[in-house]
């Protein structure tokens, strides 16, 4: 069975970056404990300004989309609905 990555890309404004970079570092960490959770990273590109993404990945599709269906998942994305300029993907990891 394949790995699943869940990408979410973040363009904020110049001076809205720090202050996303801040609340993605201030996470309640309610994902990590859900079966299938293999990992979460918080990216930040070097352009100017800079693209952030939340990178997430998933032993399968099962596990992640019970967690998309959760009170927590619902909770966090309220928390960054505010966000403009966001994009997502699911991508199946192919290769190591």
């Amino acid at each position: 069975m394949p790995m699943i990555v869940a990408i979410a890309r973040f363009r904020p404004a110049p001076e809205e970056a720090d202050r996303l970079v801040a609340r993605f570092q201030a996470r309640t960490r309610a994902v990590d404990g859900y079966p299938g959770f293999l990992g979460l990273e918080e990216l930040r590109s070097f352009e100017r300004p800079p693209e952030l993404m939340l990178v997430t990945r998933w032993r399968d599709k099962a596990s992640m989309r019970a967690y998309f269906q959760s009170e927590d998942f619902q909770r966090a994305r309220e928390a960054s609905a505010q966000q403009e300029d966001a994009t997502f993907a699911l991508y199946e990891a192919v290769g190591t």
